[in-house]
């Protein structure tokens, strides 16, 4: 019998099985897709409920020296298989119904599952060279995904802005990981969170940190993902809830002891991610895409996530991971139901009196934007009130946080009350069969998962201010009034992007290009010309010594030898006589000293 728990490293496998079948065959789309995912899911549930005296580890060969292809298996990891194979099941189950009838059904199912593989193999590698390679391959994934309707401009543009923007990021990962390769001879977790601080691990977090912010989408690289939901609404659901964008905080927890031993780093982790929460919860007040409004909280919420992480709360964080990843992908999925039902409306100003015409959405959608609300006793208060009371030693931070936790209570009501209240204004009609029943699981866990999370001690002042901060949102966003200076300003996104093209458009490709063609014609061509002149000297001085010394040498020697060979010339006469009076002299000659001798 096959021992599932030391198998564990079976269970990234299924999906991309699963991929591998759906690619090759086309065929069985349908059930072979979800299967796949439900195998890593029961797999997952399996060895997180089996007894184990500790983390479990496997390893499939050494590819090099300091880098094996191994699989580990902690609490941790196995939360993250368990949210990931979960609500990624789900998903599959609710595209079967959103995507039916689509072109390239089967590409989108192949691309889903190969998709999840990656993820899994990011949350259950063991270092992170092999953990950067999960980490790559989603962002491959999300790129066919977001681009799966490659026929629309609009489309192939912002998919291919996030997969550049992932890139850069991933630059600095690669980089940071090469550094703690090069500097302890190991990535192995292990290793890496038991690493004295140094210049260079120092240099590492940061590096590992800007990585983080391309792939969870945080300053300065967080303007990818509201223009990724051009992609189908369960593909925004699966990145946005618990999968892609959760793996830089994923990378914090799972290096939390590192980040401790370096507190500048951590801070400017969490500094990052206030600000960041901050500028897109304003961001979505003004927003009128429901998926684009949706967007903007998952970078609000990341950032909150970035600031307990930053400041040594990885529990707090991940308490959060997992509370949004259900309201999250509620929230994304019967966004998608609306949309369905309006016929591919998508801006709320053109919607209104939904809550009679879709009441299963409707019921759905408002306890799923509750919970992202932080009200009070469903989940997403629990794990907000976790990460306020870890940002407590910091009031900078706190007021931060409390604020960011009213504006997102804020637009989440002013939501809510423009999609389902007010005049009725277009035909709409009620999702069913898997568009409405894969949500019942995640309306659950929107209600519920606050109540398992790691609580920290009650302090009622915290308690107090985050139950207001949500109740005062949820009051005054419904009527909500923004004046039409600051709405003009927050409709252009805080100038985020009008700075990205000032920089990096005019400043390094315009300037960049003016101050290149000046280095190429006063720098390459003036040391193009040296060389040039160099040459044309050398050769000047070679034909020179060529003339004086080699060619002199020559006549030299032809001289000397001429010189030398005078004396005999003057015997060589050419007359036979001549030859024989010296033969008879050197004769006479020979013999007398032969007698004389």
């Amino acid at each position: 019998m096959v021992n599932l728990v030391s198998n564990f490293w079976w269970i990234p496998l299924y999906p991309l099985i699963g991929a591998a079948l759906i690619a090759f065959f086309r065929r069985g789309v349908s059930f072979l897709a979800p299967a796949a995912v439900s195998l890593s899911f029961l797999h997952g549930l399996a060895v997180w409920l089996s007894p184990r005296s500790g983390p479990l580890d496997h390893t499939l060969s050494q590819w090099m020296p300091g880098l094996p292809m191994a699989f580990h298996a902690d609490a941790l990891s196995l939360l993250m298989v368990l949210i990931i194979s979960g609500i990624g099941l789900l998903i599959h189950l609710y595209s079967l119904s959103y995507m039916a009838g689509e072109d390239g059904f089967w590409r989108y199912f192949a691309c889903l599952n190969l998709f999840v593989f990656f993820m899994l193999l990011l949350v259950l590698a063991n270092n992170l060279i092999f953990l950067f390679a999960g980490w790559e391959g989603v962002g491959l994934a999300s790129y066919l995904l977001i681009g799966f309707h490659h026929d629309r401009p609009t489309v192939n543009r912002n998919a291919n802005k996030a997969f550049l923007y992932n890139r850069a990021g991933d630059a600095g990962f690669l980089l940071g990981a090469l550094i703690l390769l090069d500097s302890l001879g190991s990535v192995d977790f292990s290793v890496i969170n038991a690493a004295p601080a140094t210049s260079a691990t120092l240099a590492a977090a940061l590096l590992l940190a800007f990585g983080a912010t391309g792939k969870s989408a945080q300053l300065p690289l967080f303007v990818w993902l509201p223009d990724a939901m051009v992609g189908p609404t369960p593909v925004s659901a699966l990145i946005h809830a618990a999968t892609m964008v959760t793996a830089g905080i994923y990378l914090f927890a799972r290096l939390q002891p590192f980040l401790l031993a370096h507190p500048e780093a951590g801070l400017l982790i969490a500094s990052l991610g206030a600000i960041t929460s901050l500028l897109a919860a304003t961001i979505a007040l003004v927003e009128n895409d429901i998926k684009r409004i949706l967007a903007y909280s998952t970078v609000s919420q990341l950032g909150l996530m970035f600031l307990a992480a930053g400041l040594g709360a990885a529990s707090a964080a991940m308490f959060h991971v997992a509370t949004h990843a259900f309201f999250k992908a509620l929230l994304f999925l019967t966004a998608g139901n609306i949309i369905h039902g309006l016929r591919g409306e998508q801006d709320i100003r053109f919607m209104g009196g939904l809550h009679d015409k879709m009441p299963w959405t409707f019921r759905l959608m408002t306890l799923a934007g509750l919970s992202l609300a932080g009200l009070p006793g469903l989940a997403g208060f629990f794990s907000k009130e976790a990460i306020l009371h870890a940002a407590a030693a910091h009031p900078l931070l706190l007021a931060m946080a409390l604020l960011s936790a009213f504006l997102t209570a804020l637009y989440t009501s002013r939501m809510l009350w423009a999609v389902f209240y007010g005049s009725y204004r277009r035909e709409a009609h009620e999702a069913h069969g898997f568009m409405l029943h894969s949500l019942w699981p995640l309306g659950l866990g929107s209600a519920l998962a606050g109540f398992f999370g790691p609580h920290p001690p009650l302090s009622w002042p915290l308690l107090l201010a985050s139950a207001t901060a949500s109740l005062g949102g949820l009051y005054f966003g419904r009527n909500i009034r923004i004046p039409g200076l600051i709405e003009a300003f927050l409709k252009r996104r805080w100038f985020v992007s009008e700075a990205y093209e000032l920089v990096l458009v005019t400043g390094l490709t315009h300037h960049g290009s003016r101050l290149l063609l000046w280095f190429d014609l006063h720098i390459i061509d003036s040391f193009n010309r040296f060389l040039t002149t160099l040459a044309s000297l050398l050769s000047s001085l070679a034909s020179l010594f060529d003339r004086l010394v080699v060619d002199g040498l020559v006549h030299l020697i032809a001289f000397t030898t001429e010189l030398l060979s005078y004396p005999l010339r003057l015997l060589q006469s050419g007359r036979i006589h001549h030859y024989a009076l010296v033969l008879l002299l050197t004769l006479a000659l020979t013999l007398g000293w032969y007698r004389l001798a």
